[in-house]
């Protein structure tokens, strides 16, 4: 009796340990599988990061900007609608193709020469920026461009010249060529989409009949995609 017990008690415990074995090999193989999977990961998005480098479509990217601008100047009051349009790439500096659409509020008529009336002016841009990345998502923007459009106006008969024109078919118009420089710092949020805002400075030369030089403070909100 006291064999067959004995017998009895190690099967059973060969019979545990076998079932310990083989959950234990079993636990093994399942964590070999996940870490093949993970390495199989690893290795694809390896190779996706290679082929990004080397490939131009990946190191280049296309980036628009809409913005609307507030100005206050040294003669104009007035606002625009811009557009930005840049390839965004490696290097330090991006430089976007730009266009400005421009409207005025109002003129500082005590800076502005004498002898004319009812005067207004359309001006659009078109030029260049360089756009540098300062720190995180603050960037430096310098740009040049050149304003072009045409003034309205009426002589009022003080320059001693001209008689007081009350006609409206004596309303002359004049075409407008000139340089502005522009300083500002930007916010550029780091999503595909997402708000732009910027503050700075212009200076502008023009070939007006009431002004030369123009100067002055911008404030600038927009949209980046």
């Amino acid at each position: 009796m006291a064999l067959l017990l004995t017998t009895v008690t190690g099967f059973a415990q060969f019979t545990l340990d076998n079932n310990a074995a083989d959950k234990y090999l079993k636990k093994k193989a399942e964590q070999a599988e996940v870490r093949r999977i993970q390495d199989s990961i690893r290795q694809a998005q390896l190779e996706e990061q290679q082929m990004m480098a080397s490939d131009i479509r990946y190191r280049m990217k296309w980036t628009n900007i809409l913005t609307y601008r507030q100005t206050i100047g040294v003669i104009e009051n007035g606002y625009n609608l811009s557009y930005y349009g840049y390839l965004k790439t490696r290097s330090a500096w991006s430089y976007p193709i730009s266009i400005r659409l421009s409207g005025s509020k109002s003129y500082n008529d005590a800076n502005m020469h004498p002898g004319y009336k009812d005067w207004s002016q359309s001006l659009s841009y078109w030029g260049l920026s360089g756009i540098r990345n300062l720190k995180d998502n603050w960037y430096l923007s310098l740009g040049g461009h050149l304003p072009l459009g045409w003034e309205r106006f009426r002589y009022d008969g003080t320059d001693g010249e001209h008689e007081l024109e009350l006609s409206s078919e004596k309303r002359h118009f004049h075409f407008l060529v000139g340089l502005n420089v522009e300083e500002r710092l930007l916010y550029m949020s780091p999503d595909k989409v997402g708000l732009v805002m910027g503050v700075g400075f212009y200076q502008r030369l023009m070939n007006s009949k009431t002004y030369t030089f123009d100067a002055g403070f911008s404030l600038e909100v927009g949209l980046k995609f």
